[in-house]
């Protein structure tokens, strides 16, 4: 089967690759072709639904490794939150939706990344009152309808990002509110974090781009 590769970026964070998922289970075999034979039993051990998104995963984890130069030949396997185990060195983050999967890869030296992909299209149910703490709330009150909707895609997906890049460090599920976001012009972000006593502090740096009606946000997180 040849792949198809929506966007190869060189970003800020590391090499970022996007592959179409195809439609069908027979095609959606095909894409996992090139899978280890511990990643293809646990695909199999997944639901129609969840296998497609997994394998669609994988085959951008394999695309955005091979093309930044990593020679990973042995399995990837998930831990026990979701997230690719890679070999000492590397740092990887995988995101999907509806059709599409990414993944960035850089060479690790204490930090992590994150990456997210959204369609960049309003949903008709507003959800900016899950995913913004009260000062975003604020900040983006006098935007009009349609540029606020757009905001918060953002911002949801810029968290998104930076909680997969802090997940190793914290190991847990890290609320929305716990960080807020300020967007810049320039593709950077602004980020306070609000995490338990104890934790961090960390360096959060966030980056962001639109393009073939796509919103890709990637962060990297490090102990500071």
């Amino acid at each position: 089967m040849v792949l198809d590769v929506a966007f190869d970026i060189e970003l800020e964070h590391g090499r970022c690759v996007g592959v179409r998922i195809p439609e069908g289970e027979a095609a959606v075999a095909a894409l996992g072709e090139g899978l280890a034979p511990e990643e293809a039993a646990f695909a199999r051990s997944l639901s129609p639904l969840r296998r497609r998104t997994w394998i669609g995963g994988r085959a951008a984890l394999r695309q955005a490794l091979a093309r930044a130069g990593f020679e990973v030949t042995t399995a990837v396997p998930a831990d026990e939150r979701g997230a690719p185990v890679l070999p000492p060195g590397i740092s990887g983050s995988v995101t999907h939706k509806e059709g599409l999967a990414a993944a960035l890869v850089a060479r690790a030296t204490g930090a992590r990344v994150g990456v997210d992909v959204e369609h960049d299209v309003v949903g008709k149910q507003d959800i900016a009152s899950h995913i913004l703490a009260d000062d975003e709330v604020a900040e983006l009150s006098a935007l009009d309808a349609p540029s606020r909707g757009r905001e918060v895609l953002l911002r949801f997906s810029a968290k998104e990002a930076i909680y997969k890049a802090l997940d190793p460090f914290v190991r847990r599920y890290v609320g929305f509110k716990e960080v807020s976001v300020v967007t810049q012009p320039d593709g950077g972000a602004r980020v306070t974090s609000r995490l338990r006593d104890g934790e961090g502090p960390f360096a959060i740096d966030v980056r962001w781009r639109r393009f073939d009606g796509l919103v890709l946000t990637t962060a990297r997180v490090e102990r500071s």
